[in-house]
C-alpha cells in the first residue's frame, strides 16, 4: 500500500459538515477515507466524461498509424450486429 504523504485542508459550512458526519456516523468510516475515497471517484469520473485529449506529435503520429490499418474482420461482431436485439421483439 502507497504511502499517505499529501495534505488537503477543506473548509466546509456547518450544514455540509453536519450532512457528512451523519454519513460518518451510519457507516463507521473515517473523515479523512470518506472525503478521500467520494473525492478520486469523482476526479475518475470527470476525467472518463473529457471530450478534448492533448497528446504530444509522437503519441498523434501512433495514433494516425494505428487508425490507417486496414480493419480485422471480426466475425462474432459481425453476427452480432446483424441478429435483431431482444429489445426490438415484442415480448
Amino acid at each position: 500500500m502507497e504511502t499517505k504523504s499529501g495534505r488537503w485542508t477543506l473548509r466546509v459550512t456547518p450544514a455540509q459538515d453536519a450532512v457528512v458526519r451523519r454519513v460518518l456516523d451510519a457507516t463507521g468510516e473515517s473523515l479523512n477515507d470518506y472525503v478521500v475515497r467520494h473525492a478520486v471517484e469523482a476526479a475518475r469520473d470527470d476525467l472518463a466524461d473529457r471530450r478534448v485529449f492533448a497528446i504530444d506529435d509522437a503519441a498523434w503520429d501512433e495514433l494516425q498509424q494505428l487508425l490507417d490499418r486496414p480493419p480485422t474482420p471480426k466475425p462474432e461482431l459481425s453476427e452480432l450486429l446483424t441478429n435483431p436485439s431482444v429489445l426490438e421483439h415484442p415480448a
